[in-house]
């Protein structure tokens, strides 16, 4: 048997991702993975065994590739001083991730994936609501975040920004979008989030 090729692995992720966004999870077919590769059907089974566990790895790359792009932007220039400054790493991090890999964007959060995943994509799953959870409940106990419970925020949040995306990806994506529109957008997902001063 022929030795498996260290980067072939990593080409059948990428083409899983863009056959997931074009035809959902469901509806992509092992075999066409391998033409998108443009590998043998064998080739793929002696990586992944199952359409599931090609499922759960692209699902956790492509998780992973986002947790460590949202770090980066939360690391950028130290620490935050504001809630509105942090919102606004978040922002800057979905954005990047979203622009750089806009496929995998779309697996993650147009799509479910509760019939494949296993406990250790769950786990990771749960984590960037965590992450997300945690700037919530910080922000609110600052008084800068609206009272409300924060997976629920999270939620609004995000599904604001996927919704952005959504609307974008037709026309060229994020990068298509005008730097003043992305702008508005990022100040209207903050609004939504931000504790109005009692009047």
């Amino acid at each position: 048997m022929a030795p498996k090729r260290p980067d072939l692995d990593r080409l059948l992720i990428d083409s899983a991702l863009a056959l997931f966004a074009e035809r959902t999870y469901e509806g992509t077919q092992m075999p066409a993975v391998a033409q998108h590769a443009g590998v043998g059907v064998g080739s793929i089974y002696r990586y992944f065994p199952s359409k599931e566990a090609l499922g759960n790895a692209a699902f956790r790359y492509a998780k992973r590739t986002l947790l460590d792009t949202l770090a980066e932007a939360l690391a950028d220039g130290g620490p935050a001083g504001t809630a509105r400054e942090e919102f606004a790493r978040f922002w800057r991090g979905f954005t990047r991730y979203a622009s750089a890999h806009p496929d995998a964007f779309v697996f993650l959060e147009h799509q479910q994936h509760d019939t494949f995943l296993d406990p250790e994509s769950r786990a990771l799953a749960d984590e960037l609501h965590r992450v997300a959870a945690d700037f919530i409940e910080r922000g609110q106990h600052a008084g800068a975040i609206r009272d409300g419970d924060a997976e629920q925020l999270v939620g609004l949040a995000l599904g604001a920004f996927t919704g952005l995306v959504k609307l974008a990806r037709p026309a060229g994506g994020l990068d298509a979008l005008p730097a003043e529109d992305l702008d508005r957008a990022e100040a209207a997902v903050w609004d939504l989030l931000h504790r109005k001063a009692d009047r």
